[in-house]
């Protein structure tokens, strides 16, 4: 390690102290997730969005929140609209705020879609200086980058794309066509939309996309905690057409409805039926219809959460340091490329 390595790094641990946690966090949760509620607040309005929201593109970053039919808030209140992101339990305390600016309005069954982009977003899972040093951080840590490629978000976009994280999101494995020609891959960027219909998003010019799009059948399987690291070795089928099945380190099995291959050891087989789909900028965003929904096992499942809401909510526990440092290492285990022989 050279100096200036050494220098930085203990500058670092000055500013930020143990809240220099990895972005994306992973652990295993129950699910469906009980520690955060979602609520839509403005003039009027107050309702739990906590299972009727999803990410449906990252640049632009868009929210989807999906309503009843006959209560989608009025066009008076569109402007003025905030996502509050709070404890479920305890003090119900407000960990992070949205304020919302509406986009567009897609149609359902008895379900309306509404697409809004963010015009605020506050974060209180740490105190403001030090969570104010993070973004200057991170925002130095993007101007050092090569930005020719990839995502490009406003500060803004970014702000609210962590606050979003406060809730946690499963890490489903989603698996689509059959044992001739499909694939199997990851992804977070999802959530319930209410009524049946569930909505995720996939990047626009990867190939996963392309074959959800034109398969319009999809199921998604929920990863235990345990399993947790073959996410991440499947990160790079998003890049594929299809691919051997045979070759997968784990067994499959076919889904009831559609006979589409999943994990043997999924916990939750949703398959869903898209009904949307659109291509908003850095992703294209699905609308699907829950066509059968099976629950195996009830034991923790494969999630992320934002580094600085897994801070907050160790910080009040009575062994803190021992635990913090049990969680990074159970991170660090769930993000190593391990390739283990099937069996």
């Amino acid at each position: 390690m050279s100096i200036a390595t050494g220098v930085s790094g203990a500058i670092k641990k000055v500013l930020l102290g143990d809240t220099l946690l990895p972005q994306e966090f992973t652990l295993g949760l129950s699910d469906p997730q009980t520690e955060i509620s979602v609520w839509l607040r403005g003039p009027g309005e107050e309702r739990d969005v906590t299972d009727r929201l999803s990410t449906a593109c990252a640049e632009p970053f868009t929210l989807c929140i999906g309503f009843d039919e006959a209560r989608c808030p009025v066009a008076q209140s569109l402007s003025r609209l905030t996502l509050t992101f709070c404890e479920r339990n305890r003090q119900k305390r407000v960990l992070g705020e949205i304020g919302l600016k509406y986009r567009a309005t897609l149609p359902g069954t008895g379900s309306r879609f509404l697409l809004f982009e963010p015009r605020s977003s506050n974060n209180f899972c740490l105190p403001k200086t030090r969570i104010w040093t993070h973004y200057l951080l991170h925002a130095y840590r993007q101007w050092r980058r090569d930005n020719s490629q990839g995502i490009k978000m406003t500060f803004l976009e970014r702000r609210a794309s962590m606050v979003t994280f406060i809730r946690p999101h499963p890490i489903v494995l989603v698996s689509v066509g059959n044992e001739k020609d499909g694939n199997i891959f990851p992804m977070n960027l999802l959530g319930s939309l209410g009524n049946g219909y569930c909505g995720f998003a996939l990047r626009t010019e990867r190939v996963a996309g392309s074959l959800v799009d034109k398969a319009r059948r999809v199921a998604l399987s929920s990863v235990p905690l345990s399993q947790g690291f073959l996410a991440y070795r499947l990160a790079n089928h998003h890049t594929m057409q299809s691919i051997d099945w045979n070759q997968l380190p784990f067994t499959t099995r076919k889904s009831r409805a559609f006979d589409i291959p999943v994990p043997d050891f999924a916990q939750r087989v949703k398959e869903l039926e898209i009904e949307t789909s659109l291509a908003i900028g850095s992703h294209r965003f699905f609308i699907a219809r829950i066509v059968r929904d099976e629950k195996f096992d009830d034991g923790l499942t494969f999630c992320s959460i934002h580094g600085f809401y897994q801070s907050w909510r160790l910080r009040e526990r009575e062994h803190y340091d021992r635990e913090l440092t049990v969680s990074l290492v159970g991170d660090a285990f769930n993000k190593r490329e391990r390739h283990p022989a099937k069996s």
